[in-house]
């Protein structure tokens, strides 16, 4: 037996320890509704993280593209004699020197700008890239929410027309053992029933693959219970979607390498402007005075022809490349927000059909058909015939119900207000 004293501090602390886990318990049990798994895909995503962090060298390269390069140290002894009494005596003769020095270059103020300007719009391009792959996330999660919705829905909707036949199948035995049922009606239900079992076995199957490509963008979030409820909102109109291509931080990103290509022009065109150096020197000579030598250099652009006009011409090349790849890009997601758009508005016609006309006029036939064998007016095969069409048109519903959510993520994907929320994670800074 337990004694009293041990059962007075076992329901505090079982108290103290379910309230401490119930916010965790009632998380689990919440269903993943398609708007979280899309939330979900874009927290603490190691792409997102390294997009950011290749944005942040990339502005270090560029604030120290803007600086002048480090001067250079030489030391050396020239006009060493190499014959004669007084070979390699550095005092003898008094031409000999001992050698220490300075040299620092100095490329054009508007040289190191555009390098500098070169490296925030490459660092510029990468966050529009983490923003794209943001939505990319988003969209991928959510069509892969949508498989799992659609094989998790059609499992369902098998199971309650197992139930039914079952309980067709158990009715038949029950009257083929009474001699009122031939043995072919009775084996067509039997039938039935082990189809449908099978059918929902497909059905399961598919909907743990689904819950595997799930896990691809959410991890462990995947393998709890999904949200029945299909949020069924008007998906932006198209010619808003098209009219915003440009903000779109796809085409964003593709606008800053052609801005890069643009600079690349004026960095070529910089070419023809040499750059410039100084060389300070001082000369120690033991048996003589010191010497002190000041040096200026200017490389001399002789062969611009063979040189810095191919460089000129392949920066231009390579931005009319840039512009038109931009061009083909607002083209391409212009052609799929129309075929999304068109598929979207055809499915609501469908959907509506089956909704008054259909799905009405279906389940009417199956009614019928079921009174008219109980009645001993028709034969068992026309209810189940029935019934498999009234399946067959309810699966196909489902199919049309999803195909019009994946129309509308992917209409989705090109709002800025659809896109989820990602929350990077927080790294120490790298000290110098």
């Amino acid at each position: 037996m337990i004694p009293n004293c041990v059962r007075a501090l076992a329901r505090p602390t079982a108290l103290v320890f379910g309230l401490l886990t119930w916010p965790s318990l009632a998380a689990t049990a919440n269903p993943l509704s398609l708007q979280q798994s899309r939330e979900l895909a874009v927290q603490a995503q190691p792409r997102l993280d390294a997009l950011a962090a290749q944005a942040r060298a990339a502005r270090q390269r560029a604030a120290a593209a803007a600086e002048l390069p480090d001067p250079s140290l030489t030391l050396g002894v020239s006009e060493i004699p190499l014959n004669t009494a007084d070979r390699f005596s550095l005092r003898r003769d008094g031409d000999t020197d001992l050698m220490v020095g300075l040299r620092q270059a100095f490329p054009r103020a508007e040289k190191r700008r555009l390098r500098q300007q070169l490296g925030e719009l490459q660092a510029r391009a990468l966050d529009a890239q983490r923003d794209e792959a943001t939505w990319q996330l988003g969209r991928q999660a959510g069509l892969a929410w949508l498989d799992l919705w659609e094989q998790r829905s059609a499992e369902d909707l098998l199971r309650r027309i197992r139930d039914e036949a079952a309980r067709q199948a158990d009715d038949a035995q029950i009257r083929f053992r009474a001699g009122d049922l031939d043995q072919a009606d009775w084996l067509a239900a039997q039938v039935e029933r082990e189809r449908l079992e099978d059918r929902m076995a497909q059905a399961r199957q598919q909907a743990d693959n689904a819950r595997h490509r799930l896990a691809r963008w959410i991890g462990d979030a995947a393998y709890g219970e999904i949200d029945r409820a299909l949020p069924d909102p008007a998906p932006p109109e198209a010619t808003q979607l098209i009219a915003g291509l440009r903000r779109h931080p796809h085409l964003l990103a593709d606008a800053q390498r052609v801005a890069m290509a643009e600079t690349g022009i004026e960095l070529a065109r910089q070419a023809y402007r040499p750059d410039w150096a100084v060389s300070l020197a001082f000369g120690y000579r033991p048996a003589l005075s010191e010497m002190g030598t000041l040096q200026l250099e200017i490389p001399l652009p002789v062969y611009t022809g063979r040189r810095q006009d191919r460089e000129l011409e392949a920066a231009r090349i390579s931005a009319e490349a840039e512009s038109l790849a931009l061009e083909d890009r607002l083209r391409e997601h212009a052609a799929d927000i129309r075929a999304d758009a068109d598929d979207w508005q055809a499915l609501q016609g469908r959907l509506e059909r089956y909704r008054q006309v259909l799905l009405p006029r279906t389940r009417t036939r199956i009614q019928a058909a079921t009174a008219a064998y109980a009645a001993g007016e028709t034969e068992l095969a026309t209810v189940l015939r029935a019934r498999r069409d009234l399946l067959d048109l309810e699966l196909e519903q489902l199919r049309l119900r999803a195909a019009s959510a994946r129309a509308q993520v992917r209409l989705d994907y090109f709002a800025p207000q659809s896109a989820p929320r990602s929350a990077p994670r927080s790294r120490p800074r790298a000290q110098p």
